[in-house]
């Protein structure tokens, strides 16, 4: 076995299991028989079949990757999966019998990929919406930059952006907030958006990577939020489908109803599903790169559970639907080269139905909602090192 297929098989197993191996915990050995699988798997027939992928699917004078499925990936799946199945059995060579039932649940959901949020994802999604706060309505246009053939007619940044990007919220508090116009949600508030507008460097005509992030969400406080954050809370994405007392057990209607009529929060979360989170990796293929939910106190407050049946990002109370969150992506651009095309826009949004917008201000009051904004623009290396 050659050296260099162990260092590339250590890389492999960092770069694509890393992240779901230190969620288990590291377990003993693990990664080192993962490591020596994949060596083995690269000193035979799996180094052969990814030079045949590149061959095939990379253009020669191209020097990204291509987006696809490739041996690499497959090799550090099945690697995991043929090293943890030995995990019981190790530990009763060592000693240690476990119930082999709890065990095995416990490790599959440590380790597994969980594909339900990409399934989701895809059910969520939507044609881009132009719902947004009126002070954003020059985002409307896709990365009007792309279109440009010289410099005379390269707007970047963007007209708009400047007069917006040192404000932290937008004014008129929670009138600020967009409203849907027409379709299914005709009414519902916009509480929370994020949206990418993002090219990647061209040959010809010569143009750096860039990129666009807008950041909108609602949040309560007595005073305006701290400078250079954004408008958001971290949560799991599993907010969409657990109830929120299994997430929170300690939960009290009374103390959450206390927080959001005295505490400091914002009322919109960034989840840990998709490429923001350094884990995405275990939330597998097709994630997308922003989830948004409310955070875990609204959802206690307003006494929503996850939407049963199948859906996308939906939680409900008696009455139906009471807030959902919508995923977009498109408007194609490549880089001047024989690359796919990948989409300029991507973006999502969280919507509250009417009745339970009043609840949510009536709670908090009115004076203390401010409508928290981003923008922020990037070019060249800092761009690219986003895209990947």
């Amino acid at each position: 076995m050659s050296p260099d297929h162990r260092a590339f098989a250590s890389s492999l197993v960092d770069e694509h299991l890393g992240p779901r191996l230190e969620a288990a915990g590291n377990p003993a050995g693990l990664r080192e028989a993962a490591v020596d699988l994949a060596a083995a798997a690269f000193a035979g027939d799996a180094d052969g079949l990814m030079r045949a992928q590149l061959r095939h699917l990379l253009h020669p004078s191209s020097s990204r990757l291509p987006d696809a499925y490739l041996a690499d990936e497959a090799v550090a799946e099945d690697v995991l999966q043929r090293a943890a199945a030995g995990l019981r059995s190790a530990l009763a060579r060592a000693g240690t019998l476990v119930d082999a039932r709890s065990f095995e649940r416990a490790a599959a959901a440590r380790l597994r990929d969980d594909p339900r949020l990409a399934v989701r994802a895809e059910l969520a999604r939507v044609p881009r919406p132009l719902t947004r706060p009126k002070p954003l309505r020059w985002s409307i246009e896709p990365a009007p930059w792309a279109g440009g053939r010289g410099p005379d007619d390269d707007p970047w940044p963007p007209a708009g952006v400047d007069a917006v990007a040192a404000m932290r919220c937008l004014p008129d508090g929670a009138a600020a907030l967009a409203r849907v116009d027409d379709g299914p949600r005709a009414g519902w508030t916009q509480i929370g958006m994020i949206e990418r507008h993002q090219t990647p460097a061209r040959r010809y005509p010569d143009r750096p990577a860039r990129q666009v992030l807008i950041a909108v969400g609602l949040e309560v406080t007595d005073t305006e939020p701290p400078a250079d954050s954004l408008p958001f809370a971290w949560s799991p994405w599993q907010l969409w489908t657990l109830p929120w007392r299994r997430l929170d057990p300690t939960g009290d209607a009374d103390t959450v109803a206390h927080q959001l009529a005295t505490g400091t929060w914002p009322a919109v979360a960034l989840t840990d599903g998709g490429w923001t989170d350094p884990n995405y990796e275990r939330t597998g293929l097709g994630s997308p790169p922003y989830v948004l939910a409310p955070v875990l106190a609204v959802v206690a407050a307003l006494e929503l559970e996850p939407t049963r049946g199948v859906c996308g990002f939906s939680l409900s109370d008696g009455d139906g639907p009471g807030l959902v969150c919508r995923q977009w992506r498109g408007h194609l651009v490549h880089d001047g080269n024989y690359q796919p095309l990948t989409p300029a826009v991507e973006g999502a949004d969280l919507l509250v139905r009417p009745d339970l917008f009043a609840r949510l201000r009536d709670t908090a009051g009115d004076a203390r909602i401010h409508t928290g904004f981003s923008v922020n623009h990037r070019t060249g290396g800092e761009a690219a090192a986003d895209e990947d």
